[in-house]
């Protein structure tokens, strides 16, 4: 029998408090994401943690940025300094004075533009660099935290709430995911392609969180007149937080078989390692001694190892099979999104 949400999250993440802060994708484009991956920012859902600290992220503050914009601005403050004094020489008839200022002044515009044609190709092709579009499109970047699904921290005003909960699941279940050794296998190439892990736990986070804010107002209603309103509201809620429930265990299915997977990739490790050094056990005694039975034994190693690799055929079948589940979610969304809309049209 499956496991239920609940008792998933308790033994998963139960005891653990929520830390997380996810990406929804479709909140920025390709080369924001590119630059922050240049960068080494931590903002998908198999992230082994999370960024707290975001200001930066809308800055172009690194090496190639500062030694371009902080040398053009030393240099052009240095202009400055020898253009006043030049300035003043002349108004006050210090003809000389003015001249050599004016020199100086000069020389160091020339030398800042040649510092700039330096580096200005540079820091303009650096990956890490966002273009003055995309540093004004940063701030609409969409984030999935705990207080956005309603957690508070303390003991006294403290609070969680169930979608809270449920999504700390599914983010600790990607987190697992990314860190088994069947995912980054070279034998499941193809099928972690296939398989949107970001955007499956951002769509589960932006549908709860949806579900969080509708029913907190539809709980702001409630009085004497409307509460057998409202509790049919929140019945149509929780059929579709059940859908997003079903959905999380459905990953957490899939991580199982890959933890199965990842069992039978290291057999099959052994045995070829097992089979590498029976030959080489072989060479020294074809070298040393004679010994009639040791070729057959070491036969039955090289047939065990092909075994494992029929096993682990068999095994990424089923799970490109769980996967199709797993990603079968276009029924279960519509009808959760139908849920929602009729719950707020009710309310309009």
């Amino acid at each position: 029998m499956a496991q239920s949400w609940k008792s998933l999250w308790k033994s998963e993440c139960g005891k653990s408090v929520p830390i997380y802060r996810v990406l929804v994708p479709e909140s920025v484009n390709e080369g924001i994401m590119r630059a922050w991956n240049a960068r080494g920012y931590r903002y998908t859902a198999g992230s082994p943690s999370a960024i707290m600290l975001t200001g930066g992220m809308s800055r172009n503050f690194f090496r190639s940025s500062l030694m371009f914009k902080g040398g053009t601005a030393a240099g052009t403050a240095v202009t400055a300094g020898f253009a006043a004094p030049s300035g003043l020489a002349l108004l006050s008839g210090f003809a000389d004075a003015a001249l050599t200022f004016g020199a100086l002044g000069g020389t160091a515009a020339v030398g800042t533009g040649v510092f700039a044609a330096v580096t200005a190709p540079k820091y303009l092709r650096d990956p890490k660099r966002l273009s003055r579009k995309n540093r004004s499109k940063v701030s609409q970047a969409k984030w999935i935290t705990p207080a956005s699904l309603g957690f508070q921290p303390g003991r006294k005003e403290g609070r969680d709430t169930d979608e809270q909960r449920l999504f700390h699941l599914a983010v600790t279940i990607a987190r697992k995911i990314v860190r088994t050794r069947a995912w980054t296998h070279p034998i499941l190439t193809e099928h972690v392609s296939r398989v949107d892990l970001d955007h499956a736990v951002a769509s589960i986070g932006m549908r709860l969180q949806e579900l969080v804010r509708l029913r907190e107002e539809i709980e702001s209603i409630r009085d004497a007149g409307t509460a057998k309103s409202v509790e049919t509201y929140l019945s149509k809620l929780a059929v579709a937080f059940t859908s997003m429930a079903n959905r999380v265990r459905s990953m957490h299915e899939y991580y199982e078989r890959l933890t199965e997977l990842d069992q039978q990739l290291m057999l099959l490790h052994n045995s070829e390692r097992s089979r590498e050094l029976g030959d080489r056990v072989l060479d020294v005694l074809s070298r040393t001694a004679a010994d009639d039975s040791a070729d057959w034994q070491f036969r039955e190693l090289r047939i065990d190892a092909e075994s494992q690799s029929s096993i682990i055929s068999g095994l990424v079948a089923e799970l490109d099979q769980t996967a199709d589940d797993f990603e079968d979610f276009d029924t279960r969304l519509a009808a959760a999104q139908q849920s929602i809309e009729s719950a707020q049209k009710s309310i309009e």
